[in-house]
């Protein structure tokens, strides 16, 4: 019953007009999810939009790379069968499934490709359906989390739960906690029922979000004829194994590690460097938490027409700015930065 209330509560948010739809804007400096806060760092317009330049190349093998490895390891898997090698497949798969993801949050700023019908359909396709997302649907509540980040209608207390009704935060969200609590928070949301949750949601969501008649048509075809596929070739039970059980365990872990990261605990001496924080991971930390630079946070919320391949460059700008040096939440691994979530 509470799963069926919060549902409706995603259903009901839904179906709430977009203020930020109808906002006509030069794509490339200026964008619909520009934060209504003060930005005390503001970059020449000329540096921001040469790094908000796309390059629609670079994205398309990113996209492509992820596939590459997923398929390259449920064949060695399945090949090499064992089951210890499974445990490391479904902790990877579940980590690529999360890159989709971030991929699928740049298309949602449009950052994929330049003409927008398609970089909602390519995006659609190899992004966000196979994890039971819309580019539409995601663009409904990023759109908001960034205008009004840690405000009153901030996206992210509809699609996380971060808030209660009163607008307290949630118990999860109440941070710093023991390293028990964190620890257990996380295993918890890895138990499956979170992402079966999140599956369900995300399908309802994409079908009651406003779309393009012919988007809806192409996103029915594509479940139909992957569920079609899937049981001509007797599929049903792999997809179990190497999609649905990555998806449920690693991938939401990650997911709520990296939200931790970014919104949890942050401490700064000026107000408007405390809305989020930058962790820059390790090597392992960018493959399996954090892939696709999306540590670089500050960076993105303050300029969110720059793709996802530019932050690094982007970062590299700001950390000439005195106040940047000075104020900014900027952690050097996820260890660190969930460290600073934690109690001493």
């Amino acid at each position: 019953m509470a799963a069926l209330a919060e549902v409706n509560k995603i259903i009901a948010f839904l179906r709430m007009e977009n203020p930020l739809e109808d906002i006509s804007v030069n794509p490339v400096v200026e964008h619909p999810h520009n934060t209504s806060r003060m930005i005390p760092e503001r970059l020449p317009a000329a540096t921001v939009k040469e790094l908000s330049r796309l390059d629609p190349a670079r994205a398309i093998r990113a996209i492509a790379g992820e596939w590459v490895s997923i398929a390259a390891v449920i064949a060695l898997s399945v090949y090499f069968w064992h089951p210890a090698l499974y445990l490391l497949a479904v902790i990877f798969i579940g980590s690529r499934q999360h890159a989709l993801l971030i991929l699928g949050h740049d298309a949602s700023h449009y950052r994929i490709l330049p003409t927008r019908w398609q970089n909602d359909l390519v995006s659609n396709i190899f992004l966000m359906w196979p994890t039971f997302a819309s580019v539409e649907s995601f663009r409904k509540f990023h759109g908001t989390h960034h205008q009004y980040t840690n405000l009153t209608n901030d996206g992210n207390r509809h699609i996380w739960y971060t808030h209660d009704a009163a607008g307290d935060l949630a118990p999860d969200w109440q941070f710093p906690k023991t390293r028990v609590g964190l620890a257990l928070v996380l295993l918890r949301r890895a138990a499956f029922l979170t992402g079966i949750f999140w599956i369900v949601r995300g399908l309802v969501g994409s079908s009651i979000v406003p779309s393009p008649r012919w988007m809806v048509a192409a996103r029915l075809a594509f479940y139909g004829s992957i569920a079609g596929a899937l049981t001509w070739f007797g599929g049903w039970y792999a997809f179990l194994l190497y999609w649905i059980v990555p998806f449920c365990t690693w991938h939401i872990a990650a997911q709520y590690a990296r939200l931790i990261c970014e919104h949890s605990a942050v401490e700064s001496e000026e107000e408007e460097y405390a809305i989020t924080r930058t962790t820059i991971p390790t090597s392992l930390e960018s493959v399996f938490i954090l892939p696709c630079n999306i540590g670089y946070h500050l960076e993105h919320h303050w300029y969110p027409s720059v793709p996802f391949y530019r932050l690094p460059e982007l970062h590299q700008a700001l950390l000439e700015r005195e106040g940047f040096r000075k104020h900014a939440v900027v952690r050097r691994s996820v260890l660190t930065s969930l460290g600073e979530c934690v109690r001493p």
